[in-house]
């Protein structure tokens, strides 16, 4: 069963995803949505193919090897089964309440870096297999970036500005922040930009623009309006912007806003999956 998984836009112009072929950029998707908690799923092309491809006429197979070939996956046998592991898949995914049901062994772990989802020393060696409960969710990662020479890619722009996250690789160490004050309205415009621009994926002009509006709607209330985007980024609703804007206006005009109420608006423009 498939899981709900956090897709940054700027991955479908990342020069590592370029490279692939379109169904191997389509099944790399794929691959997260049917992937356990830890990055593991069974090396099946048929069962994958029926899951991910169920309208197509397509062999599953040199698609694989393409992602494998491109050091994007990695297969292996446990027990005399083959299972697949997707690199840095624990950098981009953060499962709430993980389970794995693929058997995974340590330097596996290490390559889809999840080795602290559901750590099990049995299971490193392949002999513990966890069941699936189908029972989790996953919260959206924060805007992640990447620029490693070692792995050949370089990718996003020079040193201080930002960049794009990579396929291949994850996050850099953060930078440390000056030690010194920061107003509240410095701190709206720093963290909040950020976090539009990488649930919406406008540029920092536009993100700006949006928070100027907002904030006087807000009766010029920095704190109120970056604890609103921050809720969002957390909750992640179907149309950012125009949830936002409801809590700005609730909240602005007083209403109720209790944590419980919080989430369920969250949630309101979220489709019911059950339904689907």
């Amino acid at each position: 069963m498939a899981r709900i998984r956090s897709v940054h836009p700027g991955l479908y112009t990342d020069e590592a995803f370029m490279t692939l072929s379109m169904a191997a950029r389509v099944l790399i998707v794929g691959l997260w949505a049917h992937a356990d908690d830890g990055g593991g799923f069974e090396w099946k092309p048929l069962v994958l193919k029926a899951r991910i491809f169920p309208a197509d006429n397509i062999d599953l197979g040199p698609i694989l090897t393409e992602l494998e070939e491109n050091d994007v996956i990695k297969k292996y046998d446990v027990s005399g089964k083959s299972y697949g592991a997707v690199r840095n898949f624990g950098k981009w995914q953060r499962p709430q309440k993980p389970k794995r049901f693929v058997p995974m062994p340590k330097p596996v772990r290490e390559y889809c870096q999840s080795e602290t989802i559901c750590p099990d020393t049995e299971n490193d060696s392949g002999n513990n297999q966890v069941r699936d409960e189908y029972n989790t969710s996953t919260q959206p990662v924060s805007d992640q970036s990447a620029n490693s020479s070692a792995e050949g890619r370089k990718v996003g722009r020079e040193e201080g500005r930002k960049v794009l996250p990579s396929l291949r690789s994850g996050p850099p160490e953060p930078v440390a922040e000056p030690d010194q004050p920061v107003d509240a309205r410095t701190m709206l415009f720093r963290e909040g930009k950020a976090l539009l621009h990488h649930m919406t994926g406008k540029s920092e002009a536009q993100c700006g623009s949006l928070i100027g509006r907002w904030l006087k709607a807000c009766r010029d209330s920095c704190d109120l309006l970056l604890s609103i985007i921050r809720e969002a980024a957390e909750h992640r609703p179907a149309d950012v912007v125009s949830w936002i804007e409801g809590a700005v206006r609730h909240r602005a005009s007083g209403g109720a806003s209790s944590r419980h109420e919080r989430v369920a608006e969250a949630w309101a423009g979220v489709p019911d999956i059950e339904g689907v």
